[in-house]
């Protein structure tokens, strides 16, 4: 269950660890900087809907547009999904606060609404309205996991390889699946589901995307016990805004990432990877700076990357 808070105030709390992405800042050059954070995917177009372009001098609300008129766009199954939120957004009367169990607080503090009462990204103009494909108006949660080990040859041995400096460094290795819908590789993370806590999330989406744990194999359940051992210690390395391609003006991707890693290698020597429904692949995959992942997954693995002092 979603942890209860005493009040909206308190789930907006500044928090005490670091966010990869914070909310845009007035300053030029500091702006600059938080718009590449999401440039990926804003001018990218949406499955067949074209995005309208975008800037970077025109991202950020405070910039006076009168001339943009972004495409309108929701996605039939979700209007038509009863899980989903309504259609009409005046239906839903506590944004910024925990609403039952759907938490519509944002990792980057306060939204603002819009004209027609809309959640508006923090992180500014996409080119998109609506809710695309995104089940909720505003933030939509997710938790991502990075699971890693070291790179090993035929004998069992570290592999090293030089840095960009000279100096050796051990090669890390990741869990990496290729996703049906886009055929993008990504860590087999997943959306929260309300009362569910991001941790739960990533665990559970661990397991069905990357272990297919919808399965009954005897093979599956040794895995199953090994990868809880390992769940056992990890550490949250990111909260925060991502630069995903389902973002639009009122409606954007947030994650909590966690670092799961097997320093012996004896935890996932026997684990058995399976690809999900919502995959077509799924392997153990070397990591370096040149590793292209979906939204902001490579951010995450470069996180873990540098908490190890691992090769990049």
């Amino acid at each position: 269950m979603i942890e209860k808070y005493s009040s909206c105030v308190d789930l907006l709390r500044e928090p005490s660890y670091v966010v990869y992405d914070i909310r845009l800042v007035n300053e030029q050059n500091g702006q600059r900087k938080q718009i590449q954070n999401y440039f990926r995917y804003r001018n990218a177009n949406y499955q067949k809907n074209e995005r309208y372009p975008v800037t970077d001098d025109k991202v950020a609300w405070n910039v006076r547009w009168p001339e943009y008129f972004p495409t309108e766009y929701t996605t039939e199954k979700i209007l038509k999904n009863k899980k989903a939120d309504p259609a009409d957004v005046t239906k839903i009367k506590n944004f910024n606060c925990l609403e039952g169990k759907v938490d519509r607080t944002s990792f980057t503090g306060i939204y603002q609404l819009d004209e027609k009462q809309r959640p508006k990204n923090p992180m500014g103009r996409t080119g998109l309205t609506g809710r695309g494909r995104l089940y909720y108006w505003g933030p939509n949660h997710a938790g991502d996991p990075v699971v890693t080990r070291w790179l090993r040859d035929s004998n069992g041995e570290s592999i090293w390889r030089k840095d960009e400096n000279g100096g050796l460094k051990k090669v890390l290795e990741i869990v990496a699946i290729q996703r049906k819908d886009n055929k993008e590789f990504a860590l087999p993370g997943g959306m929260v589901d309300p009362g569910e806590k991001a941790f739960s999330t990533l665990i559970r989406e661990f397991k069905e995307e990357a272990m297919n744990s919808l399965g009954t194999s005897n093979s599956l359940k040794t895995s199953c016990d090994s990868i809880e051992k390992l769940f056992e210690n990890g550490e949250e390395i990111s909260k925060g805004y991502v630069d995903d391609p389902r973002n639009t003006d009122n409606a954007w991707m947030e994650s909590t990432a966690w670092h799961f890693h097997d320093e012996t290698g004896k935890l996932t020597k026997n684990l058995t990877l399976t690809a999900g429904d919502d995959a077509t692949k799924v392997a153990w995959t070397p990591v370096d700076r040149h590793v292209k992942l979906y939204a902001s997954h490579t951010n995450f693995v470069k996180l873990a990357v540098d908490r190890l002092n691992a090769y990049w």
